[in-house]
This record gives C-alpha cells, structure tokens and sequence, in this order.
C-alpha cells in the first residue's frame, strides 16, 4: 500500500518538472524568435557579400622593350611605391644614351670654340676698321695740309719762272749780271724740285691713302665673317638642344627598364615570367591599392527599408572569422544587379514568378586590419536601419 501511495506522488513531480522545461524552453524560444525578429527589424542582413575594389591598376614597360632580367615580386606581396618590381635589360638603352652623350659633348665643345672664336673676331675686327679708319682721316688730314702746301709751291715756282724769264731779257739788254741771272734761274730750279718732290709725296700719300680705305673695307667684310659664325653658333645650339632632348629621351629609356610601383599596396597578378620577351606598353603586373577595397553587398530590395547613407555596418569575413570588421554605408547603387548582368532573363514570352531582386550596397570599411582582404573573399554584412 506504502508503495502504491508514493508512486502517484513522483509521478506528478516528474510531469512538474517536465511541464517546468516544457515551459522554459517555450520562453527561451519565444525570446529568441523576438530577439530574431527585433534585430530582423532593426538590421538588413545579407551574405551577397564580395571584397571589392574600383581599381586593379595595371603596371609595365611603356617605352621599351626587351628580355625580363628579374621579377622580384610574386603574387600576394606587399609592395612600396617607388619599389622595383622588374628589370628588362638595358643594355641597347645604354649604349644609345652614351652614344647621344658623347655626341652632346662634342657639339657643347665644338659651339664654345666657335663662341670663344667669335668673340675674338669682333674684337679683331673692331680694332682693325678702327686702325684703318684711324690712318684714312690721318691720311686725309696730311693730303689736305700737303696740297695746300703744294698750291703755295706753285705760286712760288710760277712767281719764280716769271723772274728767271724776267731777268733773262733784262740780262740780253745787258741791265743786269749774268750772277742776278743766275740766282733767279737757281730758284727757279729749287722751287721746281720742291713742287716735284710735294707732288710725290702727295702720290705716296695716295696710295697709302688707298691701302687704309683697302683696310677699311676688309674690315666691314669682316663682319659678313662675324655673321656667318654666328650663323654657325646657332646651328651647333639647335644642335645641342636636339641632342639634349635625345639625351633626356634616352636617360628616361634606361630608367624606364626598371619597373616601379606607382603605389603603395600589394601584387594582385603577375602575367611574366623571368627570361620572357616584353614589347612596350604590355601588362606586365596587376596591382591592388588596399586604400581602394570596400565591400559589396547585394540587399534584397525587400530589405532597403531603413537602409541608408552612413548607416554602420558589422562585417564578417568568411575567411577570417575571428577578425572584427566594422564600416558604413557609401551609397546605395541606382540600380539593381540584374540591370547589368551579362546574360539578362528574357519576359518577352511574360513571366510569373516573382523574384527578389538585390540592389547593389557600396561600404566603406572603417575598421579592422584591411590588409589581410582579398579581392573576391565572401562573407555577411549586418546593416543598421535607421
């Protein structure tokens, strides 16, 4: 009977206790489905998620071609801008770089010889026109004085020959001595002497008085010889300045055969390998500027209530799920993903079935270490309605 009377008793502790779980349990379940539901409300959840980026910047030798000496970078590194990433060999780039520079020298040389030059004949010609001109207007001044001079010899020798003929007839009608007669006839002779002697001194001076003028005019043509070496010195300077510009072509060609990064980030592709044959202007890398990732989630258009710019976002990464990533919404493309798809569903023939399209949520990241993204990883974004 003792036996009979417990059992009912246990029996009704056991359902108890049951009922007590049973009723636990609903409660926990009807907290987490409202919990569910709330951050349901309060949030836009999507795993449409892709790593992303505006641009995979394209990288190789864009003005010279030639054998691939050394890639140091492998797919995944990290790069620095400014770092060399490849060498193509430069040894036709060098040799027409100092092949250029030798010929710049010369022509530097050869127009500084020609300055040097140029400026020691105007100064010779200078000098020259000024002598000559010097000796014409001394040689003028002398004619001048002599033939005046020469004009009073003659007075004197005219003056003269009228006296020896003078005193000739006086002396045949016996009024004066054959000494009177002979001293007039002696003036005469010396007068005359004098006349000659001046009008050969005259002729001397002219042609001295020829030669100045002869040394006159060499040096006004001179001066054509001036123009024709500064014509020359404009030449040999159109020259250097070809040269130069060559010369700067052909040092940027060398420089060139070394292949740097423009940016700070990481080697996405590399399409070469050591010993390959690279013609100008082909892609030799792909690289990847970590300042440029963001993520790219697609919403269900049933979901874009609350969703808006600067709304934050928790990102998780599928490939690191113990990094904590956090950011913010960008902006909210215009457009659905189906608008742009490559192979877009044909209605023509009418469709019924209704389908979710997602519109295109561009985020910022603005937390967590973004060098360990990939272009391409997948994962889920937790969007804040507001």
């Amino acid at each position: 009977m003792k036996e009979d009377s417990g059992n009912p008793t246990k029996k009704i502790a056991g359902r108890t206790k049951i009922a007590v779980f049973l009723i636990i349990g609903v409660i926990v379940l009807v907290f987490l489905a409202v919990r569910f539901i709330r951050h349901r409300m309060n949030y836009a959840v999507t795993d449409a998620v892709f790593v992303s980026t505006d641009s995979l910047i394209s990288v190789g030798f864009n003005r010279v071609s030639g054998r691939l000496e050394k890639m140091f970078k492998q797919e995944g590194d990290l790069i620095r801008k400014g770092e060399v990433l490849a060498i193509v060999d430069d040894s036709i780039y060098r040799l027409k770089r100092d092949r250029l520079a030798a010929q710049l020298a010369e022509a530097e040389g050869a127009r500084k010889n020609k300055t040097i030059f140029l400026e020691r004949l105007k100064k010779e010609v200078a000098l020259n026109q000024s002598i000559a001109q010097g000796q014409v207007q001394e040689l003028s001044r002398q004619t001048a004085a002599l033939q005046a001079k020469a004009a009073s010899i003659e007075a004197l020798v005219q003056q003269a020959k009228r006296d020896q003929e003078r005193f000739a007839s006086l002396f045949k009608l016996d009024v004066i001595s054959n000494q009177q007669l002979e001293k007039a006839t002696t003036n005469l002779a010396t007068k005359t002497k004098e006349k000659k002697a001046l009008d050969e001194q005259a002729a001397a001076f002219k042609d001295s008085m020829d030669i100045a003028r002869d040394k006159v005019r060499l040096a006004e043509a001179a001066k054509l010889r001036i123009l024709e070496t500064e014509g020359e010195i404009q030449t040999l300077t159109d020259k250097v300045k070809g040269l130069s510009a060559a010369l700067h072509s052909a040092e940027e060609d060398v420089a060139e055969c070394k292949l740097k990064s423009p940016i700070n980030g990481r080697v996405a592709k590399r399409f070469f390998a050591e010993g390959s044959i690279i013609p100008p202007q082909k892609q030799v890398f792909s690289l990847i500027n970590p300042k440029d990732i963001y993520i790219s989630a697609l919403l269900e258009e049933n979901k874009l209530e609350g969703v808006k710019a600067k709304a934050p976002v928790t990102i998780s990464i599928d490939a690191f799920p113990g990094q904590d990533f956090s950011g913010q919404v960008e902006r909210i493309l215009p457009a659905s993903a189906a608008t742009f798809a490559l192979a877009p569903r044909d209605i023509s023939a009418g469709e019924f079935t209704k389908v979710a399209q997602r519109i295109p949520i561009r985020i910022t990241i603005t937390k967590g270490d973004v060098s360990l993204l990939r272009v391409g990883l997948g994962g889920s974004v937790e969007i804040k309605r507001q």
